[in-house]
């Protein structure tokens, strides 16, 4: 198992992020790295330069923190890493993944909800990067997965027995039903009951880079389960 990155705000849905994280490696020796974004001040001054970007954390972000460095420590496998990034860019994040050796990336509601710029365009260059992302949803307590349910794009040539044996590298689970994008939520939601679905697994390709005014709710919004979104090209 890689490292895992999880980009954060320090809210409650962090520390099941972290938990996650921990089961997720399988007793495999892995560093989980919070990552805390923040822009670099348009400054030339030394001193309003520090001053922004050290501004320190609440009360409740220390308390969030202090949780995943106590859970992390339980742990026999599992280190955790706080890393402080003064802005970004699709270049600067593949680095920081090289850098990192990042297998996994895990992205909170809390995160994907941000109103800070820097956080909203750093959802969209993880999701063109070629790494895996796991999406948690808003009641997300899981720390496990078994059974996932995989929703096909109409223009996928990728079926469930090519993306087994490439999610079980860093995911313990099944995949245990196919379906299209294209089917109802009704039958979706049917379909999760009957084969007691925990997790959706999705493919995706790279999209233009643009400021987005108003999201479109994604997948595990609508059907309220994590999702597994894979880079099309899985080789």
């Amino acid at each position: 198992m890689k490292n895992i990155l999880i980009p954060t705000t320090l809210q409650s849905d962090t520390f099941n992020a972290v938990k996650t994280a921990i089961k997720s490696s399988n007793g495999k020796p892995s560093q989980l790295i919070l990552m805390l974004l923040a822009d670099i001040p348009d400054t030339f001054s030394s001193a309003s330069l520090l001053r922004n970007i050290n501004q320190g954390l609440s009360a409740t972000q220390e308390n969030i923190l202090e949780m995943c460095r106590k859970i992390t420590l339980e742990s026999e496998n599992c280190s955790l890493k706080i890393h402080h990034q003064y802005g970004i860019s699709s270049p600067l994040f593949k680095n920081l993944m090289e850098h990192f050796t990042i297998g996994l990336t895990i992205i909170t509601p809390s995160f994907k909800s941000s109103k800070k710029k820097i956080n909203t365009y750093c959802v969209q260059i993880i999701s063109n990067s070629k790494c895996p992302i796991l999406h948690t949803n808003t009641n997300f307590e899981e720390e496990a997965f078994s059974q996932a349910l995989y929703i096909k794009n109409s223009d996928s040539s990728l079926h469930a027995e090519d993306l087994q044996a490439y999610v079980n590298t860093f995911l313990s689970l099944k995949i245990v039903s196919e379906t299209k994008t294209n089917e109802t939520e009704p039958f979706l939601t049917d379909t999760i009951s009957k084969n007691n679905i925990n997790i959706l697994i999705e493919t995706r390709k790279p999209k233009k880079l643009k400021l987005i005014k108003n999201k479109k709710a994604t997948i595990n919004e609508t059907l309220g389960l994590p999702v597994l979104s894979l880079y099309e090209e899985i080789s």
